[in-house]
């Protein structure tokens, strides 16, 4: 595994997409999904422009990863978020 691809590594990715939330004034909140060192998903909080209380980062990311991949289960993926996941994206 190339030394690049480290869990911080990642988490730098999803930071980004946090910034990018809060310049959009948005809760500051990223999140990537990796699989195979791949970000297949990077995504951030867009609950302002959408006017939609469920579009949080972590489901934004999941969403997306799951039309990458072109099914329902995320196996073998990580979930890279930049704030500890509210109870309804945990679940």
């Amino acid at each position: 595994m190339n030394d690049i691809f480290t869990d911080e590594f990642f988490m730098k990715k999803a930071y980004q997409e946090a910034e990018i939330a809060f310049e959009k004034g948005e809760i500051p909140v990223g999140a990537v999904i990796v699989i195979d060192n791949k970000v297949i998903a990077r995504t951030h909080n867009l609950t302002e422009l959408l006017h939609d209380v469920t579009a949080h980062a972590e489901m934004q990311a999941i969403t997306s990863a799951a039309n990458f991949i072109g099914g329902k289960y995320l196996k073998d993926c990580t979930l890279y978020v930049t704030l500890e996941p509210c109870q309804m994206c945990a679940g």
